[in-house]
């Protein structure tokens, strides 16, 4: 995202020597790319929220799995065991 910001920096400083057409379409170049980046953050974050909710249904199971063993290992009923 940085190297976005500073690639579009640079074209915009480069500007001042473009027509007024070169320099509207340098603008709306770097809109665009400043879109398609917010863009391709938005669904990066949607996908590391994705791979974090299942990581957390994982540890639950095991976690789940874990707590029954230790009950069934610990009980010294044998009609509940």
């Amino acid at each position: 995202m940085r190297i976005l910001l500073a690639i579009a920096a640079a074209a915009t400083l480069g500007l001042a020597a473009c027509s007024q057409a070169e320099t509207d379409q340098a603008g709306a170049d770097a809109e665009q790319a400043a879109s398609e980046a917010g863009q391709a953050a938005e669904e990066a974050g949607a996908a590391v929220g994705d791979a974090a909710h299942e990581a957390g249904e994982a540890v639950e199971g095991a976690v789940n799995d874990a707590a029954t063993e230790v009950e069934h290992a610990t009980d010294d009923n044998p009609a509940t065991n």
